[in-house]
């Protein structure tokens, strides 16, 4: 299990930065003026040079793959519950995206925007939770009817 651990984190390191560098991409590309946004306005005001602050949401972006990908391992544990294996995958992931988009400034540091953060945060999870489940329901029933 802690292999499978550390090999799901080590690509969850190259699919976080490379999932948060093409959201600032396709952000930059809305916004429409030519310009490449690395980083928030916040997390630059609060490190000491702007490529500080492209280093720190790098590495961020990059926990948060690990996060997400080291965490499927959650889902094999086979003496849990699908209930106990969720809300521990939902609790850790959604505990290091909170402070994830508080530390880089992803949103303002507000009540009333981080409840909207957390609710995003849920929707976009159950979502993904609910697309995952369907995947593999019918792979199981695949694996199952080639069996008969």
């Amino acid at each position: 299990m802690i292999n499978k651990l550390i090999k799901r984190a080590l690509m969850g390191f190259v699919y976080g930065v490379f999932i948060g560098q093409t959201i600032l991409i396709l952000e930059s590309l809305i916004v429409g003026d030519g310009n490449f946004y690395a980083v928030s306005t916040y997390l630059v005001q609060h490190t000491s040079t702007r490529i500080a602050a492209v280093i720190i949401q790098y590495f961020i972006t990059a926990i948060i793959g690990m996060t997400f990908a080291g965490t499927t391992v959650i889902f094999e544990i086979d003496s849990w519950s699908i209930v106990a294996q969720t809300f521990v995958h939902f609790l850790i992931t959604s505990v290091v995206m909170f402070f994830a988009g508080f530390l880089c400034g992803w949103f303002p540091h507000t009540i009333g925007s981080t409840l909207i953060w957390f609710a995003v945060f849920i929707v976009v999870y159950v979502i993904m939770w609910v697309c995952f489940t369907l995947y593999y329901r019918k792979k199981t029933k695949a694996i199952n009817d080639s069996l008969k």
